[in-house]
């Protein structure tokens, strides 16, 4: 089992391995939206706190103070450079959260319109597998990163998802690779249209990305 299609694939197998990239692309944009909202949070409950406890001490009590200490050029030049640091920290949370959340709308229009020729492709599935849609959906959306879609499938593969996704709370890149692959299939399968029985046909994607 390789990591990538043989060179010179061309067809569903190709488009499925773009689709995971782009799934594997759209997982690491979302982690950092989360952490550039994350961090625009954590200073504004650090300025609210600062704020309160500024009702108290002003910066120029402190400032007096030191300056009796014969520290007061020391402070004030501190309290320049945290200011200056804290501004520029605040833009540059606010350009990320905006350029992630505008990328990650991108790419998902990116993977829809490469799920569209996925199952427009007249050629016949090579390793054809059915499942429950909802299943397989739901699976792949919550419990993807710990291979419970692949558990839908009935994979071996889902065991190595699961101890991925596992060691993924530790190592960040596993649990990255889990989530995005996953949820690239989940969002397929959500345009793949269920028989009476509520089964999918798809394509049973023997490589790793």
């Amino acid at each position: 089992m390789g990591v990538f299609p043989p060179k010179g694939t061309d067809g569903r197998y190709k488009d499925i391995m773009i689709l995971h990239i782009q799934g594997l692309i759209l997982v690491l944009v979302l982690i950092i939206a989360l952490w550039a909202s994350f961090s625009i949070l954590g200073r504004s409950i650090l300025s609210m706190v600062m704020g309160s406890m500024g009702e108290s001490v002003s910066t120029e009590d402190i400032g007096q103070t030191l300056e009796l200490a014969g520290m007061g050029d020391m402070f004030s030049t501190g309290v320049n450079i945290f200011q200056k640091v804290t501004s520029a920290l605040s833009v540059l949370s606010y350009i990320a959260a905006f350029a992630s959340l505008a990328g990650a709308v991108y790419l998902i229009i990116l993977m829809k319109s490469r799920i569209a020729l996925i199952i427009d492709t007249s050629a016949p599935y090579e390793n054809p597998v059915k499942v429950k849609k909802a299943k397989f959906v739901w699976l792949g959306f919550l419990l993807g990163a710990y291979g419970g879609h692949l558990f839908a499938l009935k994979k071996k593969r889902a065991w190595i998802f699961l101890l991925m996704g596992i060691l993924g709370m530790e190592i960040i890149p596993l649990f990255l690779y889990t989530s995005g692959i996953s949820f690239a299939d989940a969002f397929m399968a959500c345009f793949i249209e269920k028989d009476e029985n509520g089964y999918i046909e798809m394509e049973d994607y023997p490589y790793w990305i």
